[in-house]
């Protein structure tokens, strides 16, 4: 392998969490010329490959028959030659440097371009200090959030621990033996660490921050992590790929429950979806944000491009929120995901809010049952705590008894026994809308 042809580079983003299908989505789009991937997911980038029928340099860090390895590639150069080594000049900040993908909740995922300034910008984050820090995340570089920190940890002289996969127990092993300082994870996993009870068995003293983002993290999580941890900041933000990272970000001083406030440089607005009116105060409507950290386009995907950002700038960002008199942004659910029953809009956030409150239930998403005469039913599929009991009655009447009619889960209940999740650690509630359409009644 020519390190000569290989110093202009464009990083696509791929996770081993990835199928095959997605895998194929992905290289039929950008036609990569080098894939680097480590052993887990080698396999999956092979069998894309073949079925593709096309011969890009495949790299692995590890060994495999079928691959290049990379030490072999670093061996086969003297430190003379990797001295003389020079990138290619930056003639356009605005240039694409790096393609990230969606999170894919709601569809196959998108590509994203984001700009060499967007990734400048995202290493100024100013909310995010990891000086003089023992740092745990698990964000993989597929996500946006695994490049903004592994930036600011290099930048900022972090000490980082890696660990392959999020563990509740592990996570908790690993802060007390290596004192670390600063905690990042995804909202599900942040549900999980606080549910498993691990907490209280170890010594988490030196832990001084757990940041999240990914979902909404509801006050009473952050009420009850509090609770075991006093000592712990529990704060949230709020950002999209399409930005170029964090749009909003909460304080110590900010409300249970919020993202926060807009960071610098960012601009937002409340908009009704119909009308297209900018909302004031409390009222609830479609996040728009407009930056210069914003992305170039969805790559090869123009007119996703144009459906979501408009003429003036301002990104559509498909979540429906309210800011509150004091600027805090408060996240309220996906506009795609309200659940359309005799007219009424339900959002399934506030019915998986009260089934959280429920001392047998660790996970727990609300999608929709197709209906014939009343569009659509709610239906929760459940994941339990180790060792608890509880049958579907129980959790139905816990909703009908404190909702409104409409709210009630009249298309049931179905445990599981753990939730799919997207390549960015969301749950993918795509899957499970695929399971509750098979449930439909003529």
């Amino acid at each position: 392998m020519n390190l000569e042809s290989t110093r202009s580079v464009r990083p696509i983003s791929l996770t081993y969490h990835h199928s095959t299908e997605t895998a194929l989505h992905v290289m039929q789009m950008t036609m990569p010329k080098v894939i680097f991937c480590n052993e887990k997911s080698v396999g999956v980038v092979l069998q894309a490959v073949r079925e593709k029928n096309y011969k890009p340099k495949v790299v692995v860090f590890g060994n495999h028959p079928d691959a290049v390895s990379f030490a072999r590639i670093l061996s086969s150069y003297s430190d003379a030659q990797a001295a003389r080594f020079r990138y290619v000049e930056n003639d356009n900040i605005r240039k694409t440097s790096c393609i990230l993908h969606s999170s894919g909740t709601t569809g196959i995922p998108k590509a994203v371009e984001l700009s060499n300034y967007s990734m400048l910008s995202l290493n100024e984050e100013s909310k995010i200090n990891m000086n003089e820090t023992v740092t745990l995340w698990f964000s993989s570089i597929y996500w946006v959030s695994g490049i903004l920190l592994n930036l600011k940890a290099i930048s900022q002289g972090a000490k980082v621990i890696v660990y392959p996969k999020f563990d509740e127990e592990m996570t908790c092993i690993l802060i007390e033996k290596y004192k670390v300082t600063w905690l990042f994870t995804g909202t599900s996993m942040t549900n999980r660490f606080l549910k498993a009870g691990y907490v209280k068995n170890y010594s988490l003293s030196t832990l001084k921050i757990i940041f999240c983002s990914g979902a909404i993290l509801k006050p009473e999580s952050q009420k009850e992590l509090k609770r075991l941890l006093p000592h712990v900041d529990i704060l949230q933000a709020y950002g999209m790929t399409e930005l170029g990272g964090i749009i909003t970000c909460q304080m110590p001083h900010h409300k249970l429950g919020s993202c926060g406030s807009v960071v610098p440089n960012m601009q937002i607005k409340i908009v009704d979806p119909e009308s297209g009116k900018t909302l004031g105060s409390n009222e609830m409507g479609e996040l728009w944000a407009k930056s210069e950290n914003i992305m170039t386009g969805y790559y090869r995907n123009p007119e996703a491009t144009k459906s979501t950002i408009d003429k003036e700038g301002w990104l559509h960002s498909g979540d429906l929120c309210y800011i509150d008199e004091n600027g805090e942004v408060f996240v309220v659910d996906r506009l795609k995901e309200l659940i359309k029953y005799r007219g009424y809009q339900i959002s399934p956030a506030e019915i998986e809010d009260l089934l959280l409150t429920h001392p047998a239930v660790l996970e727990i998403a609300v999608v929709a049952v197709p209906h014939s005469t009343d569009d659509e039913h709610p239906i929760a599929y459940v994941t339990k705590k180790h060792g608890a009991t509880v049958t579907e009655q129980e959790l139905i009447d816990y909703v009908a008894n404190n909702m409104m009619d409409h709210f009630k889960l009249r298309a049931g209940v179905v445990f599981l026994d753990s939730l799919p999740y997207t390549e960015s650690g969301k749950i993918a509630k795509k899957e499970l809308r695929a399971l509750a359409k098979k449930l439909a009644i003529e």
